[in-house]
């Protein structure tokens, strides 16, 4: 058969097409290490250049998209150090490796931090819950679509998230599940659970980097871009103030799909009583910003009072006052009122 020029023109035109979409994947070099020094060392050998990884659930993902291509990944499942629920005088310290079937089934867990169980519970699906550790889900990637959408589908976003002189499409197109709280500049929405219910419980996390490392609280941990972990830094414990016995905790989360899909809205709450007085409260809201956001004019209004449906209805109405819904996402502030209200008053 023979082939005529201009269908050969179209083969050429076609092949340049699939190399640029299709190529074969990289192979980035590849290491295992057993110790936190070893992994701190090949992060300050390598630079931006290298990813750590335990299950690597979120990362592989956004390498088969080609959102992300690291050079070099270091696989720091084997610290076993860093896998650990041990209770200190202080509260408890969870190693960031802890898998999260790890907190589902710990007793002390649920017995001592309820509202913990219950969101570990809620995460994703069983398999993935066994595969999954506390500090990937603290460090997860924002699901935004405009963000994930692969070059291959031969349109790729070149969003305000990946370029500081980008734009957010989301802003002005499909937002359903952005923001609903928080500035404008990216309006995605961080995805963790773990966030929302660490936020509630005053809760912050260890850090190693090769120059020591610090303590973040979780409230400082996230910027509208992502987490404030530098180059090089890893978490390395979640740290956990004791809860004390008389605690009301509740975790809530709404989503299409009950079992495994991300939360379109959720509300951690952490209230501290005296006797059927409220002393303190910390109320967390997730999935309506960039980061977990506390609801502290609803905090304030619970405080010295006697719990009852019409002040948790009245906190439920302030806790979403401050919301400004992009076009189509209107529909989160009577799903947020709701969980707020039964996370204090059921």
């Amino acid at each position: 058969m023979t082939i005529q020029f201009h269908e050969a023109k179209e083969i050429e035109k076609a092949m340049q097409w699939l190399n640029e979409y299709w190529d074969k994947p990289t192979h980035p070099e590849y290491h295992s290490v057993t110790t936190l020094e070893d992994a701190l060392a090949l992060l300050d050998q390598h630079g931006e250049a290298a990813r750590i990884f335990a299950a690597g659930i979120d990362l592989i993902g956004l390498m088969k998209g080609k959102i992300q291509s690291p050079g070099v990944l270091v696989n720091i499942k084997p610290i076993r150090k860093m896998k650990h629920i041990a209770v200190n005088p202080a509260g408890i310290a969870i190693g960031s490796l802890t898998l999260i079937c790890d907190l589902v089934n710990s007793p002390l867990i649920k017995r001592q931090y309820p509202l913990l169980f219950e969101a570990a519970r809620s995460i994703a699906s069983p398999h993935i819950r066994n595969m999954a550790t506390i500090g990937g889900n603290l460090c997860q990637e924002t699901r935004c679509w405009y963000f994930r959408r692969p070059p291959d589908t031969g349109i790729s976003f070149d969003c305000r998230r990946k370029n500081e002189h980008g734009t957010c499409y989301a802003l002005n197109g499909e937002n359903q599940y952005h923001t609903i709280m928080g500035d404008r500049t990216c309006v995605s929405v961080c995805p963790s659970d773990m966030a929302t219910v660490l936020l509630a419980m005053d809760a912050g996390v260890k850090t190693a980097d090769k120059n020591g490392g610090r303590f973040i609280p979780i409230d400082k941990l996230y910027t509208t871009f992502g987490t404030t972990l530098k180059a090089g830094e890893i978490i390395t414990t979640v740290e956990i103030p004791e809860s004390g016995s008389d605690v009301k905790q509740r975790f809530i989360k709404f989503r299409t799909r009950k079992t495994i899909d991300f939360a379109i809205a959720s509300v951690a709450a952490n209230i501290k009583l005296d006797g059927d007085i409220v002393k303190d409260a910390r109320i967390a809201l997730g999935g309506v910003s960039q980061k977990p956001l506390r609801a502290e004019k609803a905090e304030k209004l619970l405080i010295g009072e006697r719990i009852t449906e019409s002040l948790a209805a009245e906190a439920a109405k302030v806790s979403v006052i401050e919301a400004k819904p992009l076009s189509k996402n209107g529909y989160k502030i009577p799903i947020v009122e709701t969980l707020v209200k039964r996370a204090i008053f059921e």
